[in-house]
Formats: structure tokens, C-alpha cells, sequence
């Protein structure tokens, strides 16, 4: 039986072809709802040709679900030519066929048509197996879309933490603070990202001893995970001490421009 499933995904296809080899990529876009452990961690990090790799599945990261081969093979295009495919004729005691093509192709959009296509087989299980695939692959390329708004994102944020150094350097004090203020707006939605961006401009305030940012700061940092535990996060608030933290504010064109188009509108 065979399950087809394609999307777009905002990303030039050179960045999700380099992304799809990696067994990092595999990893984030499974889980939850599967985890694959490697027999053999260091053979692990790259899909090559010919390779072959057995993994340990835990169905939601604990549900032991025997142990699988990712046998694979890459199927590019000669040149600067399109499309590109990673195969995985995998099986398992369970499972003896999962036949498992991902194609890579620019799309009219700007970013990538993306697709998986798998052909599974298990005997009596392949009714049950393939439903499970159908689930799996909307997941994965679920997973997939909410990575690349992620990816674009942190460029963003080195970009503009790059512009910031830069205007430290330069004793530009107003331009540092207008580039710490679209790291936040840019990275409100990641924990991490967003209590960093807080941290950068707690740091710069200490240096310039305005002690009524860094109040405001400190305050802030308490406040952002609260923010994201409850979804209620302002959007475009700049996340200095000068407005409310709870104020939404418009998005700069151009920021939303990069995160809506990633890939494309890097400096």
C-alpha cells in the first residue's frame, strides 16, 4: 500500500536537499512521535549512498517498537538540476517493505515542493501500518513547515545581532538599541531566542548604566516564560522598558518580509 504526501516549504530547495541528508533533520521532524535511537551513534549523522543504518524505534520517545534498517540512496539531477530525491528502502522484522522516496524541487512560490512517497508493506499489519504512515508523513511535513519558519527566524536574529556588534562598535548607541529591539520582535515565539534577546539587552544596559532599562529588563525576563507557557505574547513588541510589555506593535515590513519569505531577503 502506498501513501503519498507533498507541501510547500519555505526554503530555497539547496537548504531543505543539504537539511533532508542529515539524521539530525529526520530526528526533529519525527518527534514526538518517533524516536529514532541509533545502533551505531557514529555512523549516524548523514544519509550517503549505500548507506545503511539500523535504528531502534520508541514510538512518543518511549513505546519500544522494534528495531528498523534505513537503507538509502541519493537520486540527484545532474548539475544545477531539479528534482533531487533521497531514497529509504528500509524494512524490518515487522515491516518488510517501507520504500520511502523524499523528492526536493523549486516551486512557483519561490521556495521548495517537497513530497514523500512510501510504499509499505507487512503482511497481515499493512492496513494498520500504512494508516500509521499516513499519520507519520502529515506530522513530519507538519514539523517541516514549523522548521523553516524556525531557520528563517534565527537568521534573522544573527543578522540582526551582527548589525548590532557593529553598531557597538561604531558608538552608535541609537542604532544598537533599534537592532536589539528586531532581535525581540523576531524571536518572541522561541524561549530560548527570546529570554537571549532580553539577556543582550540587559548586558547593554548595564554597560550604558541606564539602570531603568535594566530594571525593566529584569522584569521582562521574569515575564517571558510566563508568555510563552500561556501563548499570550505581544506581537512586534520591542522589549524595552520604554513601552509596555504587553503592547502589540506592527512588525517592520522588512522583518516580516524575511520571516515570511525565508531565504529570501537575506542582507
Amino acid at each position: 500500500m502506498k501513501v503519498s504526501r507533498a507541501t510547500h516549504i519555505a526554503l530555497k530547495p539547496d537548504t531543505v536537499w543539504a537539511e533532508v541528508q542529515t539524521a539530525g533533520l529526520l530526528q526533529n521532524i519525527a518527534w514526538p512521535l518517533v524516536r529514532f535511537i541509533p545502533v551505531d551513534d557514529a555512523a549516524f549523522e548523514s544519509f550517503q549512498p549505500g548507506g545503511r543504518y539500523q535504528v531502534k524505534l520508541r514510538l512518543f520517545g518511549m513505546i519500544p517498537f522494534g528495531t528498523q534498517w534505513i537503507v538509502t540512496s541519493l537520486h540527484e539531477a545532474q548539475g544545477t538540476q531539479w528534482p533531487k530525491r533521497l531514497r529509504d528502502d528500509g524494512y524490518s522484522a515487522l515491516i518488510s517493505k517501507w520504500d520511502h522516496w523524499i523528492t526536493v524541487a523549486p516551486d512557483k512560490e519561490g521556495g521548495t515542493r517537497y513530497s514523500d512517497e512510501v510504499e509499505v508493506s507487512a503482511g497481515a499489519l499493512t492496513p494498520f501500518i500504512w494508516a500509521f504512515a499516513q499519520i507519520f508523513y502529515w506530522h513530519r511535513q507538519r514539523r517541516w513547515r514549523g522548521l523553516a519558519k524556525s531557520l528563517a527566524a534565527r537568521r534573522v536574529i544573527a543578522d540582526e545581532m551582527a548589525a548590532y556588534q557593529s553598531a557597538v562598535e561604531a558608538g552608535d548607541d541609537d542604532r544598537a538599541w533599534h537592532h536589539l529591539e528586531r532581535v525581540h520582535i523576531v524571536s518572541q515565539l522561541y524561549l530560548g531566542p527570546h529570554l537571549a534577546s532580553h539577556g543582550a539587552m540587559l548586558g547593554f544596559a548595564i554597560e550604558k548604566r541606564d539602570w531603568s532599562e535594566v530594571l525593566g529588563q529584569m522584569v521582562r525576563m521574569i515575564l517571558a516564560p510566563l508568555g510563552t507557557l500561556t501563548g499570550r505574547l505581544p506581537v512586534g513588541n520591542t522589549g524595552r522598558s520604554n513601552v509596555s510589555a504587553f503592547a502589540p506593535m506592527p512588525v517592520p515590513d522588512d522583518l516580516q518580509l524575511e520571516i515570511d519569505q525565508p531565504d529570501q531577503g537575506s542582507r
